[in-house]
């Protein structure tokens, strides 16, 4: 055939008949790591699509301003390394029997809070199921608010 060159063999034969190819190398790995970093929170963005769903600074207001109750749903062992300060901890598996009904006089909202965000969109079905109004979930569960430098309580 005429026109077609042989392919180059060695690496400074492909760069010289492609010297794009850095580029495009590099472009595709940062592509790669923007995709593994941002994937958590893609995740945590698409459960909440649709739903009351606070971030950790909304969270912090909501306490301090109207008194919002914080219901931790993670385990016994990671509450102790750090919860937010005045939260009520209820294990996810314990939920159920200790929210049966809501209380008519209550006026308190919830905010549903585990580690990631996944329980506290299961636990905001369950009481929502059981008729629990003015629920919350924070978004990204506490690595949001560790990343966004909420004060932890020991």
């Amino acid at each position: 055939m005429l026109g077609t060159a042989p392919a180059p063999t060695t690496l400074e034969g492909w760069l010289k008949a492609y010297p794009q190819l850095p580029g495009i190398l590099m472009a595709a790995i940062c592509m790669l790591v923007l995709l593994l970093v941002v994937r958590p929170r893609i995740a945590s963005w698409r459960r909440g699509k649709g739903r009351p769903v606070l971030d950790p600074v909304q969270v912090d207001e909501l306490i301090t301003g109207s008194g919002a109750l914080v219901v931790d749903l993670r385990s016994a062992e990671a509450f102790r390394t750090g919860h937010i300060r005045g939260c009520l901890h209820v294990p996810f598996g314990e939920l159920p029997q200790r929210f049966g009904t809501p209380d008519p006089k209550a006026r308190r909202a919830l905010i549903l809070v585990d580690e990631t965000d996944e329980l506290a969109h299961q636990a905001f079905d369950l009481l929502t199921r059981r008729g629990f109004t003015w629920l919350y979930v924070m978004q990204g569960g506490m690595r949001a608010w560790r990343r966004a430098n909420r004060p932890l309580a020991k």
